[in-house]
């Protein structure tokens, strides 16, 4: 007889989302907080560095092209939406006419304002802090803060907003706040840029209202983990991350592990020996995000030979929803689009050897 035995979930999940070489993150396993950051960080510093022209404009064509040519934009675009105005690829780069308005051409925009680290290499031209944005909309963000606007001075097409900070915490003064839908983009590049330069926070200014130095003040790092759960990890960043990994040979560690962030700067536990709710076999499975909107990321651990055959979800009423063959499916993970689920409570059920587990999540 097959033992049933019903696992709470875990809020700081164990995932892998994207396509991660065999191993890469081995050596982050079962830990948590500094030692984690440090060993995200020795995983991913040595990387490739490259020129900022041609290199940013050429890598661009494969981070940030859409299908249909245009440039992904995350202060114009409107994902779900249709945006004021869309740049093709190369056509629309900026030159040596500086426009007056939106609409003019697409840059080069440091999200860790190039300010605060004085331009120096390789922060200068590392595809996870440096991306393609509107010209004039860049130049209103300025090396601003990100944070929340109480009343905006400036507007973008997108509805990004430039304004007073009120974000409980935060310094006074002025600050630039993206749309929802890219808040988690940013927050997983300041967790990045926070993790890979860690040993190199010497070159960082310590003035910068978001961090002294590299490391991440306490009012930033309360309103990143907020982005960064309600903005949950995108295709389009998915993507991203595996073509800056092509060409700079690094990989954003908190788009593949998502949990990382919680386990680093919250309140999140990534030893599994640690983690309540773990069965006597040293299995368990982890859903992220939950409650879920778009997609969900469903992983199981196993330490021993038994192999997971089958997945099912099934509602509330006990309809099979979703089913899926597992068997030796690398990295015991799968990411599956929900968006057109109704809202409601959802239980996975992974079947192994000789018991099957079961764990749940809402769809919001």
């Amino acid at each position: 007889m097959k033992r049933f035995i019903l696992l709470v979930f875990v809020a700081l999940p164990f995932l892998a989302l994207a396509q991660i070489p065999p191993g890469y993150y081995d050596n982050a396993s079962n830990l948590n907080g500094q030692p984690l950051r440090i060993a995200l960080r020795n995983i991913i510093r040595n990387h490739t560095e490259l020129t900022y022209t041609p290199g940013l404009w050429s890598a661009y064509y494969n981070t940030d092209r859409k299908p249909s040519g245009k440039i992904w934009d995350i202060y114009s675009d409107k994902p779900g939406g249709t945006p004021a105005y869309e740049y093709t690829y190369q056509v629309d780069q900026c030159g040596a006419n500086s426009p007056n308005a939106e609409d003019g051409c697409y840059n080069r925009e440091h999200t860790w304002p190039k300010t605060f680290f004085n331009s120096n290499p390789p922060m200068y031209t590392d595809l996870f802090i440096v991306m393609p944005t509107d010209y004039w909309v860049n130049g209103k963000r300025s090396d601003y803060p990100y944070g929340k606007v109480g009343t905006a001075t400036f507007t973008s097409t997108n509805g990004s907003k430039l304004g007073n900070n009120t974000y409980p915490g935060a310094p006074g003064g002025t600050c630039f706040e993206p749309i929802d839908s890219f808040k988690g983009d940013i927050a997983r590049n300041y967790f990045y840029v926070s993790t890979c330069y860690w040993a190199d926070s010497a070159l960082f200014n310590s003035n910068y209202a978001m961090a002294t130095q590299v490391n991440l003040k306490p009012w930033a790092v309360q309103m990143l983990l907020e982005w960064h759960h309600n903005d949950p990890v995108s295709q389009k960043e998915i993507d991203r991350n595996n073509a800056a990994y092509n060409i700079q040979h690094n990989r954003n560690p908190f788009i593949d592990h998502p949990e990382y962030a919680d386990c680093i700067w919250g309140t999140g536990n990534c030893n599994p020996a640690a983690v309540a709710n773990v069965n006597a076999g040293g299995k368990s499975i982890s859903i992220y995000p939950n409650p879920a909107k778009d997609n969900i990321a469903i992983n199981w651990r196993q330490y021993g030979k038994a192999e997971a055959t089958g997945l099912e979800v099934i509602n509330a009423q006990g309809s099979l929803i979703y089913s899926l063959d597992v068997k030796g499916l690398k990295d015991n993970a799968v990411n599956i689009p929900v968006a057109d689920w109704p809202k409601g409570l959802y239980f996975v059920k992974i079947s192994m050897q000789h018991e099957v587990q079961v764990s749940r999540f809402v769809k919001d």
